[in-house]
């Protein structure tokens, strides 16, 4: 399965609640995003290791944690 997002201007990726739902991800989930070679897409999935504290998550580089996207709407 594949979606396709817009990247907004600070580098977060607004995912609509039902495909959260899809993809099993929850707010305070930790996920592990990987760039496909040769393509502008990345591979998001749930990290193994769901007890890394903000530090740990920001010093990984290619980890990120979700959060709630408000809109500004």
């Amino acid at each position: 399965m594949s979606y396709q997002f817009k990247i907004g201007k600070n580098g977060e990726i607004p995912i609509p609640d039902d495909i959260c739902n899809e993809l099993d991800f929850n707010v305070g989930d930790i996920l592990f995003c990987e760039a496909i070679a040769d393509s502008s897409a990345i591979s998001i999935s749930k990290h193994c290791d769901q007890t890394l504290s903000d530090d740990e998550i920001s010093e990984s580089g290619n980890l990120t944690r979700v959060i709630p996207y408000d809109s500004g709407q």
